[in-house]
C-alpha cells in the first residue's frame, strides 16, 4: 500500500486529571517550556525543536492517549488522506483548527480506538533532531516527539490499519511464544526514522509510551543528569534497545505515563532494500542489548519464564523471515 503521506508526528495530547500541576512538572523538571494554556485548562508545552508544541495536557479522568497528531506535507496531501481513508468507510472529523493555533486537521480512529490527528505543520526534509543545533540550557532538553506506543487488545487489526490504511512499513518485530508477534515496530515511508508508531499487545486499548528524542549523546546524558537533580526518579536505563539500537531511559511524569527519552535511533536510507528484524522476547537483547537490568514490570509486563532462555529461539518461538 501507498504511503498516505504522514512525515513525523507533530505533538501528543495526553488526557490529564490535573492538567497544570503536569504541565508544571514538565516545565520544571522535564526540560519542556509552558507557552499556553485555554480556559478549559488544556496546557501546550515546546519541546527544543522546530514546532510551537509537542506536549498538550488536555483535562479528563480517563487515563491514558487524547490524541496523537502526525504532521503532512502540506494541504493537498491532507486532502488526498481524506479521500483515502473515507474510501475505506472509516469515519473521519474535519477541524477547521487543531488546538491552539492549529491548522485544518482531521482525526480518525483506528480500531483500537486510538485518536490519530492529521495536519500540516513544519515540514522538514530530515529528521528534527539532526537538523537542529545542540540546545545549551544545562537543563533537560528532548528535541522532538518522534513516536509513541500504541496498546491494542486485537493487535492484528491496528497493524492492518497502520499497514493498509496509513502505509506504514515494518522496521522490526518481537515475537512471543507460539509465534504471538507483542510488539511491532513500524515507520514512514521516505522518512529515514526507523519508527513512528510502536504497537504493543495488550489486554485492553492502551497507551503504552511516548518517547522524545535528544540531539545527541551527549545532550541525552546532561539530561539524564538533569532529571536526577530534579528529582525525576529514572525507572530504566540507560540502556541500547534493539529494535532501532537507540540509547534510551524511561521515567513516569505527574500523571503517571512513561515517557521515553532516547538518542541514537536507527536511520533507513533506502526503504526498498531495507530488511526488518525480527526478535523473541526470550532474546535480552530484544529490549536492552547492554542487559542493564530487568525493565519495570509495569512498562514491558513480566520477564518470560526461565524455562525459555537458553532454549532454541527459533524453535520455540516460530521464528519466521516474513
Amino acid at each position: 500500500m501507498s504511503p498516505i503521506g504522514i512525515e513525523r508526528v507533530n505533538y501528543i495530547a495526553l488526557n490529564a486529571k490535573n492538567p497544570e500541576t503536569a504541565a508544571a512538572f514538565a516545565a520544571e523538571r522535564m526540560g519542556f517550556s509552558l507557552v499556553h494554556a485555554d480556559p478549559d485548562g488544556t496546557h501546550y508545552l515546546s519541546a527544543h525543536g522546530v514546532d510551537r508544541y509537542s506536549l498538550v495536557y488536555k483535562p479528563g479522568d480517563d487515563h491514558g492517549l487524547h490524541h496523537v497528531s502526525y504532521l503532512v506535507h502540506d494541504a493537498k496531501t491532507l486532502d488526498a488522506a481524506v479521500s483515502r481513508l473515507e474510501a475505506t468507510g472509516a469515519k473521519v472529523s474535519k477541524l477547521e483548527s487543531a488546538g491552539w493555533e492549529g491548522a485544518p486537521a482531521v482525526r480518525v480512529l483506528t480500531p483500537a480506538g486510538h485518536c490519530l490527528e492529521l495536519t500540516t505543520g513544519v515540514s522538514t526534509a530530515i529528521p528534527v533532531a539532526h537538523l537542529i543545533e545542540a540546545p545549551e540550557t544545562g537543563g533537560p532538553e528532548p528535541v522532538v516527539a518522534d513516536h509513541l506506543g500504541l496498546g491494542a487488545a486485537d493487535f492484528e487489526a491496528e497493524e492492518a490499519f497502520m499497514l493498509d490504511t496509513l502505509g506504514q512499513l515494518y522496521s522490526s518485530r518481537i515475537m512471543g511464544p507460539g509465534g504471538v508477534q507483542v510488539m511491532g515496530f513500524m515507520r514512514s515511508p521516505g522518512r529515514y526514522l526507523y519508527h513512528d508508531v510502536v504497537l504493543v499487545r495488550t489486554p485492553a486499548t492502551a497507551l503504552h509510551h511516548l518517547q522524545f528524542s535528544m540531539k545527541n549523546v551527549d545532550s541525552f546524558y546532561a539530561t539524564a543528569e538533569a532529571l536526577q537533580a530534579n528529582d525525576v526518579r529514572i525507572e530504566w536505563g540507560p540502556l541500547r534497545h534493539g529494535p532501532g539500537h537507540n540509547i534510551a531511559l524511561y521515567f513516569r511524569d505527574a500523571e503517571g505515563y512513561w515517557f521515553e527519552y532516547s538518542v541514537e535511533e536507527e536511520i533507513i536510507l533506502h526503504d526498498p532494500t531495507y530488511v526488518p528484524r525480527t526478535w523473541t522476547v526470550a532474546d535480552s537483547h530484544a529490549v536492552d542489548e547492554w542487559n542493564t537490568g530487568a525493565p519495570p514490570a509495569e512498562l514491558m509486563g513480566p520477564p518470560p519464564p526461565d524455562a525459555l532462555l537458553g532454549a532454541d529461539l527459533n524453535e520455540t518461538f516460530a521464528v519466521t523471515d516474513s
